[in-house]
């Protein structure tokens, strides 16, 4: 079971997957860019990891790769990003995305580094609820820091008794 992210009260600190920044990123979801302006705003204290910001990263970079590459791939990225000027195309709005993540940071975002005994962790938590380790990683990152709430609109989360789950939902 999961809550609507729009109603999140915000008085606990809440963990942010890629999900709702890739949301944002592409303004697929307006509950999930009315929440992030409700971070930038200081009205909710939120924290990700750097996992979740590499995970948002390269996926907007593959997207806007797609633009100028064919049926794109990693294979296919890594061989363009060797060019210069193709390169710089990719890595403008990359640098644009990372300005509105450091506006979030200097809002009160707290970016959690990922430390080697989070993947044992992971692999427990990933065994015993039957999910993607880079999820159970959340998990581990979010136990350690003794955060319960989540918000992603990954349905996956929604076994894990252990935390709140916020969804963006419509």
């Amino acid at each position: 079971m999961s809550n609507n992210l729009s109603n999140f009260p915000g008085e606990h600190r809440i963990f942010v997957d890629a999900n709702i920044f890739l949301h944002h990123a592409f303004d697929s979801n307006e509950i999930s860019v009315a929440f992030l302006k409700r971070i930038e705003q200081g009205a909710v204290k939120a924290c990700t990891s750097v996992l979740v910001l590499e995970e948002v990263f390269l996926k907007l970079m593959l997207q806007y790769a797609s633009n100028f590459i064919e049926a794109i791939t990693v294979k296919k990225l890594k061989r363009y990003l060797l060019n210069d000027k193709r390169r710089s195309e990719i890595f403008v709005p990359l640098r644009q995305y990372q300005n509105f993540i450091t506006v979030l940071k200097s809002s009160g975002l707290l970016i959690i580094e990922v430390k080697g005994h989070d993947m044992d962790t992971a692999l427990q938590l990933a065994e015993r609820w039957g999910i993607a380790t880079a999820d159970a990683l959340h998990l581990a990152v979010m136990e350690r820091r003794n955060v319960t709430h989540l918000a992603s609109d990954d349905t996956d989360f929604e076994r894990i008794r252990e935390i709140t789950l916020w969804r963006p939902q419509q």
